[in-house]
């Protein structure tokens, strides 16, 4: 069976469509949120491993067209063409990414106290 290996360590799209020929394999790296779209033909995606009641277990799933897997944990998988398959991979944002968006966020909500001008009072007392 013929295998590609990507390792996604370095800059990743948020998404990217990928092809494989019937009897195809790839083995790639995800992060646990990675979500799968199964777009034309039939995948079998395995792993990443897991402990299971004192016992080694690699989930595995069946996807055909239009299904959707969101990976629950992060690792490597092993995805598997049984005939001519399209599928998408979306990565969930880096943390950084996330850390910033809440920042953002949060500086838009809550003015910083170095921000915040008191306005006078008028003396009602003339």
């Amino acid at each position: 069976m013929p295998s590609l290996s990507i390792d996604p360590s370095g800059a990743v799209l948020p998404a990217s469509a990928t092809c494989l020929s019937a009897g195809q394999c790839l083995h790639l790296r995800v992060r646990a949120g990675t979500v799968l779209h199964a777009g034309a033909g039939r995948i079998e995606v395995c792993g990443p491993p897991q402990w299971l009641a004192e016992s080694w277990h690699v989930p595995r799933w069946r996807l055909g067209a239009g299904e959707t897997l969101t990976i629950p944990e992060r690792g490597w998988l092993q995805v598997a063409a049984h005939v001519d398959a399209a599928f998408t991979i979306a990565m969930p944002p880096g943390m950084f990414r996330r850390l910033a968006a809440l920042l953002g966020w949060r500086r838009r909500r809550v003015p910083a106290p170095w921000r915040h001008r008191p306005q006078r009072i008028a003396d009602p007392a003339p």
